[in-house]
């Protein structure tokens, strides 16, 4: 029989050799499976990655990948969410830990939970709540370096903004309709040169003869080989993707009473009007004309000297100097300064919250006390007010976002074979 002694060093033994199983166990999970950049990926990550999604496909109800499909579609997404993260961390973007805890909450709202049984439904899919913040966390962080690096490459132009809004497209999505006259100048089947002239010659002359005495439906009932003819041509109220295609594109450009034409096709010659149109919206807002000085904080004036200063430019135009004269000399806002701080019309949610609370807070003439926003510190004249019709310009900036998210995803993809390309990655199984 082993005597004591012999048991207790027996016992140290077969401790160690677990403990150092265990510890060749661990190293063997964490083995590093790639290295991006100067950042390694172990295989403990990999792991919890394809778990993840193995969840999330069986969620759906699809048919989950053979492991080593799924491994080399789930290491391609981590190498490439490790360079975006990367990224982040030198752009010097950070996810506050109240920014975090209100998108967490945000999505168990959404999922109709309160916050505790959030908790409980992420622990019962195996996954800690601190691990899922993390996820979340990153995910935040991504999407805001996407923003950053990707955003700044999409420009829209005013003339792509203008042949969208004239698209069938975007007229039919704003319910707009058009109610059009038509005159046709027909050409036989196989026409000669000779024939094809003389069709033109004479759509030209009933052109002349409707600008001149502005009769178009009359000509249209005497001249016209369209079906609406005996109408007056009048073709009645049609989308724009109802209308015929051969003309809508111009019948869109066109203002009430405009006439366009000859337009030629097979059948021969058109003529078309524009009698009235019908539909989308009004969007009437209050715009304020506005003036400011702004002073921000630099190297050589903090926060509190700024603060400061800025309390003297007011005490100086109360005493009788003008805004106007003292943003032109002073004002730190340099795309406004040289019009003394002239804002011109500013629409509803165009300005920061701070500035637009405190402008919507005074009346005409009155100057504001030092307000501060994320620019630095602000005076604000208010000069007047008005009712505007904001429709077409809210209807540009619709059209814009609408553009650049159409974009987005697309230059995403340019983005991220970018980014891969340029990172150093070594995959070691």
């Amino acid at each position: 029989m082993l005597n004591a002694n012999r048991l207790v060093a027996l016992l140290g033994l077969l401790l160690l050799l677990g403990s150092a199983q265990l510890l060749a166990e661990q190293r063997l999970l964490d083995r590093v499976v790639a290295v991006v950049g100067e950042e390694a990926l172990m295989e403990s990550e990999l792991q919890d990655r394809m778990q993840m999604v193995r969840s999330q496909i069986a969620d759906r109800g699809l048919q989950v990948p053979p492991d080593d499909v799924l491994r080399e579609q789930v290491m391609e997404r981590l190498v490439i969410d490790t360079i975006q993260l990367q990224l982040a961390e030198e752009g010097g973007l950070r996810i506050d830990e109240q920014t975090l805890s209100g998108t967490i909450d945000r999505i168990a709202r959404q999922n109709e939970m309160t916050r505790d049984q959030f908790r409980r439904a992420i622990e019962n899919d195996g996954m800690t709540f601190a691990a899922f913040r993390e996820q979340i966390r990153q995910e935040m962080l991504i999407s805001q370096v996407r923003q950053r690096q990707v955003g700044q490459r999409i420009q829209v132009s005013q003339q792509e903004i203008d042949n969208y809004l004239s698209s069938p497209e975007a007229l039919e999505e704003e319910g707009r309709e058009f109610r059009v006259g038509h005159i046709l100048i027909p050409v036989p089947d196989s026409p000669s040169p000779e024939e094809v002239a003389r069709a033109q010659e004479k759509a030209e002359e009933l052109l002349n003869k409707i600008r001149k005495e502005k009769n178009f439906q009359e000509v249209a009932v005497s001249a016209s080989a369209g079906d609406q003819a005996f109408s007056g041509g009048d073709l009645g109220w049609r989308t724009a993707l109802a209308l015929p295609s051969l003309f809508a594109d111009r019948v869109v450009t066109l203002k009430e009473g405009e006439i366009a034409g000859p337009i030629r096709s097979p059948s021969g010659f058109h003529l078309i009007q524009l009698l009235e149109t019908r539909g989308g919206s009004e969007q009437l807002v209050e715009q304020t004309r506005a003036r400011h000085l702004l002073l921000t904080p630099n190297a050589l004036r903090d926060e509190e000297a700024t603060q400061a200063l800025i309390l003297q430019m007011r005490q100086r135009i109360q005493e009788g100097e003008s805004l106007a004269t003292l943003a032109s000399e002073h004002s730190d806002d340099r795309a406004s300064r040289q019009s003394g701080g002239d804002l011109g019309w500013v629409s509803p949610g165009q300005m920061v919250p701070a500035f637009e609370k405190a402008m919507q807070e005074l009346e005409p003439g009155e100057v504001s006390q030092p307000v501060q926003s994320r620019f630095g510190w602000h005076l604000i004249e208010v000069e007047e007010r008005r009712q505007a019709d904001v429709t077409d310009s809210t209807r540009r900036q619709q059209v814009q976002q609408l553009l650049s998210e159409r974009r987005f995803e697309e230059e995403v993809q340019n983005w991220l074979r970018e980014i891969r390309d340029s990172t150093w990655v070594e995959i070691r199984g």
